[in-house]
């Protein structure tokens, strides 16, 4: 049985049951006597249920890890650059880190794309170049990354590429992204902002624009 079906049947048989709750020394009626009343009280409430269920899972999926292995593409570049990603609900932020990692490629990168986790490479030294990719969330980028820099503790320096999509605005996203890497000793290469259904720069497919970006990405 589905956790709402459980909340309709508690609610059924406790809450008709329990017609007065009792508050310190005050009753209180709390159930309406008129049929039409009741079923529209216990439609009332399990909208609210549902609706706090939808947020916390939403809250929960945001906030979470996702292990993902680590995919390598062009293992004989002359240089080598590590995505680390958030993907958030939808492909979107996926399918634009493919398309930055595809751009490095064309200019002869080595790439490692894999999502935030513990499981995420944490020892940089044999990385070239940091890219962080991450959904904006009202207006905040996901606590994924800001814990898998956390992992890191140290940048040292490394040039970071800061990749930020959402439907239409960042809210302020960019800025607190570039701060939690200048914090841990990261140096901002480059800001690169997609939107998913605004209009992007020149009006241009966000993932040709992040393929874009990587073939024109040069480290002096």
């Amino acid at each position: 049985m589905s956790p709402i079906l459980q909340i309709m049947l508690w609610l059924k048989t406790n809450i008709v049951k329990h017609q007065v709750i009792t508050l310190g020394e005050k009753d209180m009626k709390f159930w309406p006597q008129k049929k039409w009343k009741q079923i529209l009280l216990v439609v009332i409430l399990t909208f609210i249920v549902i609706v706090a269920s939808v947020l916390g899972f939403i809250l929960f999926k945001i906030n979470s890890d996702y292990t993902s292995e680590i995919k390598v593409t062009n293992p004989e570049g002359t240089q080598t650059a590590l995505i680390v990603y958030h993907p958030g609900f939808s492909s979107f932020m996926k399918d634009s880190a493919e398309a930055l990692a595809d751009g490095l490629v064309e200019s002869d990168w080595r790439v490692e794309i894999t999502t935030a986790s513990s499981q995420a490479p944490t020892d940089l030294s044999g990385y070239s170049l940091l890219v962080l990719g991450s959904p904006v969330y009202g207006g905040n980028p996901s606590e994924t990354i800001k814990r898998h820099l956390e992992r890191i503790e140290d940048l040292e320096g490394i040039p970071t590429v800061l990749l930020v999509t959402s439907a239409g605005s960042d809210g302020g996203a960019e800025a607190t992204m570039q701060q939690t890497v200048e914090d841990h000793n990261g140096m901002i290469l480059q800001v690169i902002s997609l939107y998913d259904t605004a209009p992007n720069e020149g009006d241009i497919d966000p993932l040709d624009l992040a393929e874009q970006a990587g073939r024109d990405l040069v480290i002096e």
